[in-house]
């Protein structure tokens, strides 16, 4: 199971968009999980671990110091951040994850 952080300012969009996504990945059959979790909460809920963190662009001034605690983050593009776009949602993390693959 591939587990996918999403991190915004005060973890209430996060935790919207966590709930449309899931939605999404079941449509897509995808294996993956996501959770969700306020810049503040990020290191207690799984900001190390996880195999993708994806934060909002209110967070993005904070980019430089959560990719260095974890390289495998990305910036969520704002038309989906916005419209709490789900389904795109998990359209970009599997990309963004496919992009990241080793090939062996």
């Amino acid at each position: 199971m591939t587990n996918v952080l999403i991190i915004c300012a005060s973890g209430i969009t996060s935790q919207l968009l966590q709930e449309t996504a899931q939605r999404s990945v079941e449509a897509y059959h995808a294996n993956m999980i996501f959770q969700s979790s306020s810049f503040a909460a990020a290191q207690n809920n799984g900001l190390e671990s996880a195999d993708l963190v994806l934060v909002a662009p209110q967070v993005g001034c904070d980019y430089a110091t959560l990719k260095s605690i974890n390289p495998r983050l990305e910036k969520i593009p704002d038309n989906i951040y916005a419209w709490l776009n789900g389904e795109s949602l998990v359209k970009f993390a599997m990309t963004e994850l496919d992009k990241n693959k080793v090939v062996g």
